[in-house]
């Protein structure tokens, strides 16, 4: 082992070559030919001769140049071959993956299917056919029957505070409305006429019950508990104790507390 340091020393062909401590490397540096003459037995007698003896030919820089410079080309196109592969695979599966995630365009409607294509305004329905009109019910003034009664409503009035007077009488809790009307026994035998048993509607289809008490009170009225013989005609007013407000929009007239009734609209 050499004891000699580290440090750049003259050659014989007047370069200065680097000794690393322990060898010759191959690193070189110009020097002059006085370095070279006034070190060269130094040199030999420290290297023990490695100066001045022959380098192997694989060790001499027509050979070693070449071939490293030939190595160094071999190396960096093998580098260049590889980074293309990568980018040629990369390119490729970036287009593979851009055309399956870029949607295909629409086909364009040729001419025929567009004509073909329902208009996208809608089209008139044809109108339906209008229901023929019900036939009007019956109003005030009409004839209508129920059972063996004939009834015949001539008017109706609301907004009646009391019946009666000042001794006898009775107060609405809201407003009198009063039903006049006729009926006529059309039967063979006696019937009996119950005010009791007629009801009033208001226009929001309430059911009022006819109210007894002011019939009582009236002494114009002869329906209150009523015998009628077959043919003959009496004239009457029924009561219905209704809100303030309200209007009578029909009555249900009954010959007796389970007859089917029939309907007059108190309209004329």
């Amino acid at each position: 082992m050499s004891n000699t340091p580290a440090g750049w020393y003259p050659q014989n062909d007047g370069r200065q070559r680097y000794w690393d401590g322990q060898q010759w490397t191959e690193h070189f540096a110009p020097g002059t030919a006085q370095q070279t003459q006034a070190a060269a037995t130094p040199v030999a007698a420290m290297a023990g001769g490695v100066a001045s003896a022959p380098r192997p030919w694989f060790k001499k820089k027509r050979i070693l140049i070449p071939a490293g410079l030939a190595g160094t080309v071999i190396f960096v196109s093998a580098l260049g071959a590889a980074a293309g592969g990568g980018a040629t695979q990369d390119s490729a599966l970036k287009s593979s993956t851009s055309s399956s995630a870029e949607p295909t365009p629409a086909t364009k409607a040729s001419p025929a299917a567009e004509v073909a294509k329902p208009s996208a305004t809608p089209t008139a329905k044809p109108a339906a056919p209008k229901a023929a009109p019900k036939p009007a019910g019956p109003k005030i003034g009409t004839k209508v029957r129920d059972g063996k009664f004939q009834f015949v409503v001539s008017k109706v009035t609301c907004g009646i505070k009391s019946v009666g007077n000042q001794y006898l009488g009775t107060k609405a809790q809201g407003q009198f409305c009063r039903v006049d009307m006729s009926i006529t026994n059309i039967g063979d035998e006696a019937q009996t006429m119950f005010a009791d048993n007629q009801t009033a509607f208001d226009t929001k289809g309430r059911k009022f019950s006819a109210d007894s008490e002011a019939s009582i009170y009236d002494d114009k009225s002869e329906v209150l508990f009523e015998e009628i013989n077959p043919g003959n005609t009496v004239k009457g007013r029924v009561y219905f104790d209704v809100p303030k407000g309200v209007k009578l929009a029909k009555v249900e007239l009954h010959d007796s507390l389970f007859s089917g009734g029939v309907e007059v609209a108190l309209t004329k």
